[in-house]
């Protein structure tokens, strides 16, 4: 069964376009299956194309001969590679054949780190890069609960937008609720989210981080073990939203400072967390060195903690619920100039400071029905005056005001 995703609408645009497209994610995450899917659409749209994996060993050693790979595929309109990460000079050969064929490439990769220095330094303005994210919450609605998926998508398609009295009832709101609870609990991984019972998803998960991501890490940077980087996972998943302090870290895996910076690089562009940094205008007040840190996907966060709990039974709820709107945000970033978070020296904090279109807007997240502006977003409301800001709740929806800013209470999962 294949699940719709958002992708599929966000680079049709530059279907039409010569420019390379380059499918980014970490392996499972359903690359193939989505390029598998696109082919399709364009052969019954007409177009002559080619479907290739560079995983088939004949398909890898005639790529190592351009010339012929370049003859027997130059009639082809469209020619998609997969697991294009595993060519030899892919960059490099890549250019030519955009320079000198008029068919269009689509690859796939699974590592940042490859993709980068293969291609990068070569296809600097011959090339848009996407990326493919473990399920979003919608897409994981759409195959849960289809009415549900098409009431949220048709009512709230930006909730950047979205008119506050149009927000859903309690009903609704709560048969949200549980479902965006679930999905937090064991993440969005494609194969996760079709596995039918707990134990299946538990093992699918470990069998993802042992068999795929820590492979890709062992093969792609030499590493003669894992014991390091998993032990620095490990920690890092009980400090999502905190500042991360580098010498505690240190410390604790046993790693010195430059090598906790490559681990720490590692276990991002192969795409298991990310970090953040911090907005400012004032290096004297506000913190501007240690960035926060969030799990790509949060069943791997739960997985390496080993606690499959309910939300309602963790303490570590909040942390989980701003995840989530971390990757939220992420997925929407074409649309922003950056992710940030706020905090002064004062510990005055807002979780998220994101700028689009030139504006800035502050984000809190307070997971409960009874959520209130606090003292730290009155004071970067004073501080900076932005037009408006968002505090992300449990299904309570309301509009206040502070001096100029207009303030949006908006269910979390709305986003």
């Amino acid at each position: 069964m294949y699940i719709h995703r958002e992708l599929e609408n966000l680079i049709k645009p530059f279907l039409k376009r010569k420019e390379i497209l380059a499918i980014l994610g970490s392996r499972q995450v359903g690359k193939t299956t989505f390029l598998e899917y696109l082919a399709s659409q364009l052969k019954k749209e007409g177009k002559s194309v080619k479907f290739i994996t560079f995983e088939k060993r004949g398909d890898l050693e005639l790529f190592d001969n351009i010339e012929d790979f370049k003859d027997l595929h130059k009639n082809y309109q469209i020619v998609i590679i997969d697991e294009f990460q595993y060519a030899k000079q892919g960059g490099q050969k890549l250019k030519y054949l955009f320079d000198t064929t008029k068919t269009k490439y689509i690859i796939s990769g699974s590592s940042s780190l490859d993709i980068k220095f293969q291609t990068g330094k070569y296809m600097v303005g011959r090339m848009f890069k996407f990326m493919l994210w473990p399920f979003s919450f919608r897409e994981y609605l759409s195959y849960v609960d289809n009415e549900l998926y098409e009431i949220l998508s048709s009512r709230i398609s930006n909730p950047f937008f979205f008119p506050i009295k149009k927000s859903f009832g309690p009903e609704v709101n709560s048969r949200l609720e549980k479902l965006f609870e679930e999905y937090l609990i064991f993440g969005g991984y494609p194969a996760v989210v079709l596995a039918k019972t707990q134990k299946e998803k538990e093992k699918i998960l470990e069998s993802i981080l042992d068999n795929y991501l820590l492979k890709d890490i062992r093969t792609l940077l030499q590493l003669a073990t894992e014991n390091e980087l998993t032990k620095l996972a490990k920690l890092l998943a009980t400090q999502i939203g905190n500042l991360l302090n580098y010498k505690e870290l240190s410390n604790s895996s046993g790693l010195n400072y430059k090598e906790l910076l490559r681990h720490l690089e590692i276990l991002k562009q192969t795409y298991i967390i990310d970090l953040i940094k911090p907005y400012f205008t004032n290096k004297r007040t506000e913190i501007t060195k240690n960035p926060k840190v969030y799990f790509i996907d949060t069943g791997f966060k739960n997985l390496i903690l080993s606690d499959f709990r309910k939300l309602d039974q963790r303490k570590d709820a909040g942390s989980l619920v701003e995840n989530y709107v971390f990757m939220a945000l992420k997925r929407k970033s074409d649309g922003f100039q950056n992710i940030n978070f706020w905090r002064t020296k004062s510990k005055a904090e807002v979780d998220f400071v994101i700028q689009r279109e030139n504006k800035i807007i502050p984000i809190e997240v307070k997971y409960s029905s009874e959520a209130a502006i606090g003292k730290s977003l009155y004071s970067f409301i004073e501080k900076f005056s932005p037009s408006e800001a968002f505090i992300l709740t449990k299904g309570y929806c309301r509009m206040a005001k502070v001096k100029d800013c207009k303030v949006k209470f908006v269910p979390v999962y709305y986003f």
